[in-house]
């Protein structure tokens, strides 16, 4: 497109009528993750990071698309960080998850091996952080709320363990009458029966339960299906059955002897101590396994007066138990004897085992769990001795009476809705997955509750597509670190005498504010051009925040057009997106860069893909790959093959932050002359404008604005982008003819080839301006800089190191005239 140009030496002398303004970027909401790449490459920071108008369900933060609830932790977290009440908090939670205390206990906490911020310090503490709000609504009496509508469909739900009672309860909050049966004489399943109350107090079960009692959940306790009642009686009293069984049954260890008196199952032995039976283990306790069950019965056995031995038969990293709780076991004084297996149990002449002869192990090919498969190690047994044995190898479900339900495997088999193969019958827990977490238990109760009621509803239940919102492989170096706060635990002393004494403590209410304030809201964020300071919503048009954007959700439609005044460019600019891109065959138009890239030569490559580099990983550049890119500078043509310059290379950290300081004090006179108002201002501007036009122009004085008033961050920019090396280009005082154009024909040989090794580059010419300009910078770094005649002119300045995105792709570009002359 030919723009009207008019040029003129003494127009607009500052402030040049910039059309098309104002500019703006065009975002990709359903690509943007919010991740603030493209605030930090932008060298004019018009571009900031704003709350957006609406999120996406599909697009989940890292932390929710792990929780196995799918519970809207960014959402609640907000709730925290904005001032919100705890009990809007607590609702938000209990949309998913009616069980916050008690998973903020016991939940093996996925969500923070997700966290975002694991990639600049430590995950969020979101366990202790649902915790606290999940004590809160205890501690407040905070009550479920009414369903909108009744509705008349009855559903059965068969198990009151978490997993049943998390469908029983989102059942019962969409208006469904619900009935649970259960074979035991209380609720809770392995809440009450497995999980010691050193972990999970039974107050703290017992008010959460209380809750979905409110609501009218109908409980009928010692009633087995298959035993008191069939499963097709049950089918035919509810429109909708729901089973959640679990795997209460233990697997055997299938050697000689563990049919003794004083050997139980890890399962056994916590239900016991549970129900308050007088449980004594003896001095001497051996526990077979390497799962929670086998570490909680060990650490309960401890508590009460046992030497207590783990034996497992592979290594701790393949160990399926928490590791926290392993290490805890491991403070309480529990011993653990890796790579070994029990081979027999020794008996007395009353039947009672007195040892366990084991063999040791070793580790071979990886087996079906994907993990090593441990192979005995022949003559290697040996024998502890025992008061008591403890095995806890598995579970297994017991499908009595629903023969009719199970797989090949002897699970309850589901599609991933939960739904059975018989019609209107869905499970879920343990008994449907297998044994796993309470959350993923309770996330399998509230699919089935969907499930039933796109059943009942004869509608089909929606696919759940969700994409996760992650910032690995992103650079977050420009957001403070913030130290996580982590809640005190109980002495081991005062553990060991107290069987029943919570290990874990809360967070305090101060902390639980300072650790709110560390969640980055992933994706609540995204890009907008605001503009800057007294310039506007312009920029200089570098298009480098869409080059630069990891997910290519951003595009920059806007150009730096001036067609009158002395800033006037006789250009032609791009009319559609993409028409701007390289050309380099000669196409009826340009084609995708990828499409010809095998066509073009290496250099071409690198020149057409080239990017400025502002985000840079922390790593040092080796010593070798920085002389590569001197050596390209040396090669460079110079006038008269003078050769005219000197290299220095920085990668003292200290020194370019102390430069980058004396550089943005200096070049902030110049900004604040350049928006200065009054007369005397303006005269001062407009005679710079004439003496030194190439420094005064409206881009660079934004540029300058910018390192004082960035978007990201805290202070002021680093005008070397924290890169890890910068390379000064002296000129000789004597560099023949042009000695410009021999240092940017120099600088311009070292840059291509530092793209080609991979690094990325960044020209700073406010660097090489305070050198130059201001005495007291020159002063101060010229001997560090060997900054002395006849090399006592800083020609350039450029940063290296390795980019932190992938940048170097080709951009839009305008099209400056072309004069033949044939």
């Amino acid at each position: 497109m030919t723009e009207t140009f008019r040029s003129s030496k003494f127009k607009y002398l500052n402030d040049p009528p910039v059309m098309s303004r104002p500019f703006s970027i065009k975002i990709d909401e359903d690509q943007c993750i919010g991740c603030g790449v493209c605030v930090r490459q932008c060298p004019c920071q018009t571009i900031e990071l704003v709350k957006r108008k609406t999120l996406s369900e599909r697009r989940q933060p890292s932390c929710q698309f792990a929780c196995p609830s799918g519970v809207d932790v960014r959402g609640w977290m907000s709730v925290v960080n904005n001032g919100g009440s705890i009990d809007d908090a607590w609702r938000l939670i209990v949309r998913n998850n009616p069980f916050p205390a008690v998973t903020g206990r016991v939940c093996p906490h996925p969500c923070e091996s997700a966290c975002n911020r694991s990639y600049l310090d430590e995950a969020l503490n979101i366990n202790s952080l649902e915790r606290f709000i999940g004590d809160y609504g205890i501690e407040n009496g905070l009550a479920f709320a009414a369903p909108e509508k009744k509705k008349k469909e009855k559903v059965a739900v068969v198990g009151a363990g978490p997993s049943g009672m998390s469908c029983a309860y989102h059942l019962a909050a969409m208006g469904y009458p619900v009935t649970v049966f259960e074979a035991g004489g209380r609720p809770g399943g392995m809440l009450s029966h497995a999980i010691p109350r050193y972990r999970l107090p039974q107050v703290v079960i017992d008010a959460e339960i209380q809750r979905i009692t409110d609501m009218g959940v109908e409980w009928r306790y010692n009633t087995k299906i298959g035993r008191d009642i069939g499963l097709d009686r049950l089918a035919q009293d509810f429109r909708a059955v729901f089973v959640a069984i679990g795997a209460q049954r233990s697997t055997v260890l299938d050697i000689e002897g563990e049919h003794a008196s004083n050997v139980v199952t890890g399962l056994e032995f916590l239900r016991d101590i549970s129900e308050g039976k007088k449980v004594s283990p003896g001095r001497k306790v051996v526990v077979v396994g390497g799962g929670n069950t086998a570490v909680d019965a060990a650490r309960a056995a401890r508590r009460l007066g046992s030497d207590v031995t783990i034996i497992y038969r592979r290594t701790q990293s393949e160990m399926p138990a928490y590791p926290p709780e392993v290490e805890e076991a491991g403070r309480e004084g529990v011993k653990i004897e890796f790579l070994c297996a029990p081979v027999r149990v020794a008996l007395n002449g009353s039947n009672k085992a007195v040892s366990v002869v084991c063999t040791r192990m070793r580790l071979g090919e990886t087996d079906a769990s994907g993990r090593p498969k441990p192979v005995p190690v022949i003559g290697s047994e040996f024998s502890l001795d025992l008061d008591s044995l403890i095995v806890a190898i598995g579970q297994e479900v017991d499908s009595t009476g629903m023969d009719v339900l199970t797989d090949k495997r002897g699970w309850i088999g589901t599609d991933g809705s939960g739904a059975t193969s018989q019609a209107g019958i869905f499970a879920g827990g343990d008994a449907a997955a297998g044994p796993g977490t309470v959350s993923g238990a309770i996330g399998q109760g509230r699919m089935g509750a969907l499930a039933i009621d796109a059943f009942l509803s004869g509608k089909k239940l929606a696919a759940f597509d969700k994409e996760e919102i992650s910032f690995q492989d992103i650079p977050l170096n420009g957001r403070p670190k913030i130290a996580r706060s982590n809640a005190a635990s109980l002495d081991v002393k005062i553990r060991l005498e107290n069987l029943d004494a919570e290990v874990k403590g809360g967070l305090q209410a101060d902390a639980v504010n300072t650790e709110g304030s560390r969640c980055f809201g992933c994706g609540m964020e995204a890009p907008e051009f605001t503009g800057l300071k007294y310039f506007g919503k312009i920029c200089i048009a570098c298009h480098n925040c869409e080059a630069v954007c990891p997910r290519e959700a951003l595009s920059f439609p806007s150009f730096y057009k001036v067609t009158e005044g002395r800033w006037a460019y006789d250009f032609d600019y791009p009319k559609t997106p993409g028409e701007g891109m390289p050309n380099p065959l000669m196409k009826e138009k340009p084609v995708p860069f990828e499409s010809i890239r095998s066509e073009l030569t290496g250099v071409e490559q690198v020149i057409y893909t080239r990017r400025s580099t502002r985000v840079y990983k922390p790593d040092a550049v080796p010593k070798e790959l920085i002389q590569r890119v001197l050596e390209a500078g040396r090669f460079a043509p110079s006038a008269g093959n003078c050769q005219g310059w000197k290299f220095v290379v920085v990668t003292d950290r200290e020194l370019l932050d102390e430069l980058s300081a004396s550089t943005v004090k200096f070049l902030g006179i110049f900004t604040r002359l350049y928006q200065g108002k009054g007369p005397l201002r303006t005269g001062l501007k407009k005679t710079l404008a004439l003496i030194k036009p190439n420094s005064i122009d409206q881009r660079p004085m934004a540029a300058i604005q910018a390192l004082i008033t960035p978007k990201f961050g805290e202070g002021q920019l680093d005008v070397f982008f924290n890169a890890p090396a910068a390379v000064f280009l002296l000129t000789h005082h004597l560099h023949i003819s042009e000695p410009n154009l021999g240092m940017g024909i120099c600088a311009q040989n070292m840059v291509l080839a530092a793209h080609s090794l991979g690094l990325g580059t960044c020209y700073v010419g406010f660097v090489s301006n305070a050198l130059n300009m201001d005495p007291l910078t020159k002063k101060k770094f010229r001997v560090k800089l060997g900054i002395e005649w006849p090399y006592d002119i800083v020609g350039t300045v450029f940063t290296l190191g390795y980019p932190a995105v992938k940048l170097d792709k080709p951009v839009d570009r305008e099209f400056p005239k072309v004069h033949w002359v044939e």
